[in-house]
């Protein structure tokens, strides 16, 4: 049988396109951005908008996906939460993209844990071809069971490659739409419907999944999950390998550990898998110090499996300057407004994009940064009247939100828009433009860089003093993109 090369980017896009998927919505960041534009998946301004979108094209027949970004899955988890036992339509997966060992992102998180959180499949593939066979069971299963369904993906599995057979499927278009009758129960029958009868179908496809694979050739066993398992293929040990890291196989990996006198559970970044074991002394990994934290590498596999009775020795934490972490660009035409900001002796709050790139030398001019869209609810919340930097896509993510709970209670802050029309950090999607809304929300300083730096001081500083909510928007055009 003749076999062809694929990347995951490949699998993605074949798998997209054999499912009959009609609506893709996406909100950019890594590691998802280059996969949601192949695909040419609809931009949303967040990711609660984004899944909303899914669910109103499942209920009414339409298969969809959303892909997000980790952090993204924090923004959506509302209205996922409540889909579950809600139910949808025609089958929805969420492409939940994990930058793991942070690049771009301000936060180390595993989407893993939403499966455990909402009670649906999460799956976790480790190679193209798995992940192929991993998003055309999840729509079959979304569908069948009315249900979201997660299917985890990583860097390193997007752009790895392997060799597939030509067995692709396609799914039969089945239209298939909301159930009303659902409304018969109350929000607790909904609740324990899921549990009783959704639930024990979830936990049968977890067992029964070919997408659980069992290699026995020693004493030693690797339970793995995700790419971690492509990396420990080899290494002379048994492996199960888990295509469902939520609900377990729990029979299949009871069989497992019974033939095994010790067990290395092997997973990135958290023991997602492992936290559900703990409770049998043979499961080593994570929790007993065996592996570290956070992204996995073939040589802390062998380090492990060689002294499985020893702890890591964890003393050095990695430093920004360790990763060579970029300041802000040196063309950059906002460079004024930070060199005005960090001689200010005020406290700042900034935001995820180019502005959090001003927290370092050579500017230091940010102070806090909690999230995307965050900076305007911070900031109000100063002891003092501060300032509140943010971008104008971070702006429409969800800093409106703060900026009307602001004037709402009538904090005092000065918020400064950084409108550049882009998402400048993802690759310069286009940022709706809010400048006229912002003016009618409440008076607005306008300016247009580039402008003399001791101007722009002079203006904010006048803001300042004054005892309520002010805003300036400043425009400039990012000169790398």
């Amino acid at each position: 049988m003749t076999m062809n090369a694929i990347s995951g980017m490949n699998a993605i896009k074949n798998a997209v396109n054999d499912a009959g998927i009609s609506i893709m919505t996406y909100v950019p960041g890594y590691p998802i951005t280059e996969i949601a534009g192949e695909l040419c998946a609809e931009i949303s301004v967040n990711e609660k908008v984004a899944l909303e979108i899914a669910l109103g094209a499942s209920a009414t027949g339409n298969r969809s996906m959303v892909i997000v970004k980790q952090v993204g899955m924090n923004i959506l988890a509302d209205p996922l939460l409540i889909s579950v036992t809600h139910t949808i339509g025609s089958g929805l997966v969420i492409l939940a993209g994990d930058d793991l060992g942070p690049k771009k992102s301000r936060v180390e998180l595993d989407s893993r844990f939403y499966g455990l959180l909402c009670k649906i499949p999460v799956l976790d593939p480790y190679d193209p071809e798995n992940l192929y066979f991993s998003i055309m069971e999840a729509f079959e299963l979304s569908e069948s069971l009315r249900i979201p369904v997660i299917v985890r993906i990583t860097s390193r599995l997007l752009y790895s490659t392997c060799q597939m057979k030509p067995k692709r499927k396609v799914l039969r278009e089945t239209g298939a739409r909301f159930d009303p009758s659902m409304w018969n129960l109350t929000a607790r029958g909904r609740h324990q419907r899921h549990h009783y009868e959704i639930l024990p179908k979830i936990e049968i496809a977890s067992e029964a999944s070919s997408l659980n694979q069992v290699f026995e050739i020693s004493n030693l066993g690797i339970i793995a999950s995700g790419f971690p398992a492509k990396i420990a293929s080899d290494l002379h040990s048994s492996l199960l390998i888990l295509g469902y890291v939520y609900p377990l196989p729990w029979k299949l990996i009871q069989d497992f550990i019974d033939v095994h006198e010790i067990i290395l559970v092997v997973e990135e970044p958290e023991p997602c898998i492992e936290s559900q074991l703990k409770a049998n002394p043979k499961v080593k990994g994570k929790l007993t110090g065996q592996l570290p934290f956070g992204p996995l590498e073939r040589s802390d596999i062998e380090k492990a499996l060689n002294a499985l009775d020893m702890k890591l020795d964890v003393q050095n934490f990695e430093s920004a300057m360790e990763r060579g972490y970029e300041s802000i660009c040196e063309n950059c035409p906002f460079s004024p407004l930070y060199n005005v900001i960090r001689d200010l002796n005020v406290f700042v709050a900034g935001d995820v994009g180019c502005v959090i790139k001003a927290t370092r030398k050579p500017y230091e001019a940010v102070d806090v940064v909690y999230g995307l869209g965050s900076s305007v609810a911070v900031a109000s919340g100063f002891k003092k009247k501060g300032i509140a930097i943010i971008g104008d896509f971070a702006f429409a993510h969800s800093g409106i939100i703060g900026l009307i709970n602001s004037i709402w209670k009538k904090r005092e802050m000065l918020l400064i828009v950084v409108q550049n029309g882009i998402a400048a950090t993802t690759g310069g999607q286009e940022a709706p433009d809010l400048s006229l809304l912002l003016k009618t929300m409440l008076p607005t300083i306008c300016l247009d860089l580039p402008m003399d730096q001791d101007e722009i001081e002079r203006i904010i500083k006048i803001e300042l003093t004054k005892p309520t909510i002010s805003a300036i928007l400043i425009k400039g055009s990012c000169m790398n993109i």
